[in-house]
Formats: C-alpha cells, sequence, structure tokens
C-alpha cells in the first residue's frame, strides 16, 4: 500500500502513479510491517527471488554496456542480455523498494532506493552489496549540521565583537535557520532510515551523487567506499526533494526537485546556483539530446533549451500526463508518465507523438536496448516498443532460478 509523505505539491492530485517514482509517495506501511509478528527490518533482509520479477513494479532501468538492468520494489534488480526478452534476477541484500540506477561502466553500477539504502554492482548487476543506508545518512547529515551551527555561532560572536549591527542581525537569522536544520536533522536520526534516496549520477568509477528526500544529497569520490553529506553546497533552504540529476555538456550539472527547483553546477557539483525555472510545479528530470535538453514535470510540461539548460521554452505535446523520465536514443527521443503515456521526438526535438500504451498502466523509465527498440519499464513490470513507439510481442520470459 502507498501513501504520501508529507508536504503539498504544487499541482499535485491525491493518489496517482506520479507519487511511485521521484514524488515521494512510494513508501511502505513501515508502522503496520512493524507491528506484525516476525517483522524483519528490510534492510537486513535479502530481495526474494521470484519467476515474477519482470512483472512487478519496476521504477528504473539503464544500460551497462549492452546488458539492460532494471530496478523495483522488494529489492528486486533484473538484468538482461537479450535486448529485453528474458531477464535473470540479481543477487541484492535488502528488500526496500530502489528508485534509480546508474553504471559507468558495464561492470560497476550503483542503485538507491528507499531507507537511504545505496548498493553496488562489480559484475554488472549480477550480486550487489550494500554500501550506505538511512541510518548513516542521518548521522553524516546531524554531523554536518552540527558543524555549520557551531561556525555561524562564531560568525556572531565575531560580528558582536565588532559591534556591526548589520553583521549581527545576518548572524543571527543565519544561526536561527542552522538551528532549526540542526534540530531537524536529530528528529530524522531519532525517526530512522525512512528517507529514500530518489536518484544517482556517477561522472566515473570514482566520483558520484545521490539525491533524494528533503534536500538528500550525498558525495563519493572513491566509488562509494564512503559517502559525504555535501547538502550545504546546494542552494536549497527549504530542503525541497531533489528529483533528477544531470549532465549537460562536460561539467555541468543540473538538478531538479519539487516546486520548480532548477539548481545548477559548472564545476561538477563544487559549486551551485539557482537559476530560473519555467515551471512552478514539480520537475523530475532533463535529457540532453546534444545541442539540446527537455525538462519535463506534472501535468504533461515539456520545455525545451538550446543554450544548455540556461533558458527554456514550452513545447506542446497534446499531454497533461505527469512525465517521469526521458531517454535519448539514436534515432528517437523519448519521454514516458503516467497512464501509459509515450511521447516521441524525432532528432530535431521539435516534432512530437503522444502515444498511449494498451492497458494505461504508468511508466517509470525507458532505454534504447541495442537492436534498436525501447524497453519500458513501470507499474506493469517491463514492456518493449519498437523503434515506431509501437508495442511489440510481450512473451517476455525470466531465467529459471531458486523461485
Amino acid at each position: 500500500m502507498l501513501f504520501s509523505l508529507g508536504r503539498p505539491q504544487s499541482g499535485v492530485k491525491a493518489g496517482g502513479f506520479a507519487a511511485t517514482r521521484r514524488m515521494l509517495v512510494i513508501l511502505t506501511l513501515f508502522i503496520a510491517q512493524f507491528a506484525q509478528a516476525g517483522w524483519q527490518d528490510p534492510l537486513e533482509t535479502p530481495s526474494a527471488s521470484t519467476a515474477k520479477a519482470h512483472q512487478t513494479l519496476l521504477l528504473d532501468i539503464t544500460r551497462a554496456g549492452d546488458r539492460l538492468v532494471a530496478v523495483g520494489s522488494h529489492g528486486h534488480v533484473i538484468y538482461s542480455d537479450d535486448n529485453g526478452s528474458s531477464w535473470n534476477q540479481g543477487k541484492v541484500p535488502v528488500s526496500v523498494t530502489l528508485t534509480a540506477v546508474y553504471f559507468a561502466s558495464p561492470e560497476a553500477g550503483w542503485a538507491v532506493g528507499h531507507d537511504g539504502v545505496i548498493l553496488v554492482t562489480k559484475d554488472g548487476g549480477q550480486n550487489w552489496s550494500r554500501e550506505f543506508d538511512g541510518y548513516k545518512a542521518n548521522k553524516a547529515i546531524v554531523i554536518a549540521a552540527k558543524e555549520k551551527e557551531d561556525a555561524l555561532a562564531d560568525a556572531l560572536t565575531q560580528a558582536q565583537a565588532a559591534a556591526d549591527d548589520v553583521a549581527i542581525e545576518e548572524a543571527e537569522m543565519a544561526l536561527e535557520e542552522a538551528t532549526y536544520s540542526r534540530e531537524d536533522a536529530e528528529y530524522d536520526e531519532e525517526t530512522g532510515s525512512t528517507k529514500p534516496f530518489l536518484d544517482v549520477w556517477f561522472y566515473d568509477a570514482k566520483r558520484g551523487y545521490a539525491i533524494g528526500a528533503y534536500g538528500m544529497f550525498f558525495y563519493t569520490d572513491n566509488g562509494g567506499k564512503s559517502w559525504v553529506d555535501v547538502s550545504a553546497r546546494m542552494p536549497n533552504p527549504e530542503r525541497l526533494h531533489l528529483n533528477g540529476i544531470s549532465l549537460v555538456g562536460n561539467r555541468s550539472l543540473v538538478v531538479v526537485g519539487e516546486m520548480g527547483l532548477v539548481m545548477r553546477s559548472d564545476d561538477l557539483g563544487k559549486t551551485w546556483r539557482r537559476t530560473p525555472s519555467p515551471y512552478e510545479g514539480s520537475l523530475f528530470g532533463l535529457v540532453n539530446a546534444g545541442e539540446q535538453q527537455l525538462l519535463f514535470g506534472l501535468r504533461g510540461h515539456v520545455f525545451s533549451s538550446a543554450d544548455g539548460g540556461i533558458t527554456w521554452n514550452e513545447l506542446e505535446t497534446g499531454s497533461e500526463q505527469t512525465l517521469l523520465s526521458g531517454y535519448v536514443g539514436r534515432k528517437n527521443t523519448l519521454l514516458v508518465g503516467n497512464a501509459g503515456s509515450v511521447i516521441l521526438f524525432d532528432q530535431s526535438l521539435k516534432n512530437s507523438r503522444t502515444l498511449i500504451l494498451a492497458g494505461r498502466k504508468a511508466s517509470a523509465a525507458a532505454v534504447e536496448a541495442s537492436d534498436g527498440s525501447f524497453v519500458i519499464v513501470g507499474e506493469a513490470g517491463v514492456q518493449r516498443l519498437n523503434a515506431k513507439g509501437e508495442l511489440m510481442d510481450q512473451s517476455i520470459s525470466m531465467a529459471a532460478g531458486d523461485f
């Protein structure tokens, strides 16, 4: 069962699959499970093998070389070496919902999800181990919040010693905000490993970011052996949910989130600034197609940019369905989202065609296979489309295993 976590979002209706992907309304009923006899911590419970893993809720899919790897509910990770016709299930040490997956090479990949979990694989998705979780995340956030509070307290003392009224007022306001942030972090630490990561991105096999709920932003420069809270770098005092992170050009990163949040870094994440947003509702992602970018979010809003994501123009697609993910293929770029909606763009990104998949089940992510077909994952599990966007024969299978 799904339920909403919190703060209202601009333009969001109760329920709906938009809640499942990157809007923070996918959390299992943790409290109800805890009350049941025999409850087991999903962070300590391996994902169970099932012959129907390819038919369960899947929230992201990517390529690891020619291999396809998808992740989703119950800690399911599945991979295919034949363009999505048949699948194998990876061995995963947790059973929490996994929300995003990224590979820096055909072998090295990371998956993130609920309870602040970060998993790593070194063999293309067959075997996974836990690198990080919400308990460690909460502890790191508390430490960073205390350090910031102490630094601002020192700044206030210096301003008072200098009898600088303007500096004193600014320091008092900053210290008050930092104190609230530290108290929030301590509350989260007492609550447990509840906040999910919503996206993950790596520049290479060493440097990567994991982002998520309430402004969570972590960085590693050693391939995930350790993760550092760098949320203080972000101009996000409201702790808005961070839904997607993408590379634009060679060194620019863009993070998008709720309430039209767009933040940009031109030095691979060392410094960040907010940039003007074309929309006040939640944004879920950005895809980079050569010289152009597409930004997308609630109610079918799609925006294009020809200057690296500095300015945006809205595109008319004829769809009002929330768009959750996109992929740039060799000939077509497609966006997918609620109610089976698929929007296909040609290479110019000026002409689009909107399709509705049979069954109208929501799609969470898509990828182009090596044969030119598209593989989409979501509420219906795995679905395959040809280059024209037409559903292919859906005789998809799982390999025999310990089911």
